[in-house]
């Protein structure tokens, strides 16, 4: 059998899992490759960490929670502290795999956004190259040093953050929010904040921050009582005043200040919102008494 590890529980890593684990959202504790010789087996027995098996080629048999698996190349296979299992290679076509041992306060929650839970240990991965990729790159950052442990950490985080890729593309339910609906719309009010002047699409919008349009909307009407687009257009109405009663400039210069190129656009969707057309709001020189329009809210509400 040959056995290529970078981190192992040796005395020489074991620093690692100390120093960490009681700080960090995630941190590794070990990782390698194993090309196993026909038969090889491994347990049972119980873990202290996580730790995630991609198989690289050939085959082999987990038994995990009293359920036998029969496992080939691109089969990922996740073991979860204090649970008993065992593992077996293929006595004809032995497998090879690569291994992550991890933990963290955020270690399982991770495991779980990459399709991987203790009732679920099982699934096929499509990313097998680009995990080989960041596993590498976690083996060369070798040294105990702080430059190599903050490139550790970082291949680690772009190992989980490529299976998290591969299961919301393999699995369409796997299209979960990781943050509460308000965080997405202040985001979304910060992107609006810096771009109303120009052409915003919602949808654009709504994968620019990582969730869909419907998701998005219902978000918004929850926290702030407008969907995005009713949003947009109380901003450039808001900005609009403000350029019609404290400059000189020209309607269709204002217009296209706040995203509209077409000034009968802007024009019309004004007079719906305040009564008035630019030029008699303009011409009247004072703060028009507005029913409360729907989204005229900021960020700070939230």
């Amino acid at each position: 059998m040959k056995h290529v590890a970078g981190y192992t529980n040796s005395a020489r890593f074991r620093c690692l899992e100390d120093l960490q684990k009681d700080s960090a959202d995630l941190c590794l504790i070990y990782c390698g490759w194993e090309y196993c010789n026909p038969g090889h087996k491994y347990g049972p027995n119980l873990r202290t960490s996580y730790v995630l098996h991609i198989v690289r080629s050939g085959k082999g048999i987990l038994e995990i929670n009293k359920h036998k698996y029969e496992l080939k190349e691109g089969d990922a296979f996740f073991i979860a502290p204090e649970v008993e299992a065992w593992y077996e290679a293929d006595k004809k076509d032995p497998w090879c795999y690569m291994w992550v041992g991890f933990t963290g306060y955020r270690a399982e929650e991770n495991a779980e956004h990459a399709g991987f839970s203790r009732r679920n240990p099982i699934r096929h991965v499509e990313c097998k190259e680009q995990l080989n990729q960041y596993l590498d790159g976690i083996l060369a950052a070798h040294q105990l040093s702080y430059t190599d442990e903050l490139k550790r950490n970082g291949y680690l985080m772009l190992f989980f953050a490529a299976l998290i890729e591969d299961y919301k593309k393999t699995e369409p339910a796997a299209q979960q929010h990781s943050y509460p609906g308000v965080v997405y719309v202040r985001h979304a009010m910060e992107y609006i904040s810096h771009h109303y002047q120009e052409k915003v699409k919602i949808n654009e919008l709504a994968d620019y921050i990582g969730v869909n349009r419907s998701y998005l909307t219902s978000s918004f009407k929850k926290a702030v009582g407008c969907s995005p687009q009713e949003y947009l257009v109380n901003l450039r109405m808001e900005k609009a005043k403000n350029l019609l009663k404290n400059t000189d400039m020209p309607i269709n210069a204002v217009a296209a200040a706040v995203g509209y190129q077409d000034q009968l656009a802007f024009s019309k969707i004004f007079k719906q919102n305040f009564t008035v057309s630019p030029k008699e709001y303009r011409k009247a020189k004072e703060e028009l008494q507005l029913g409360t329009g729907k989204g005229d809210f900021t960020a700070s509400h939230l």
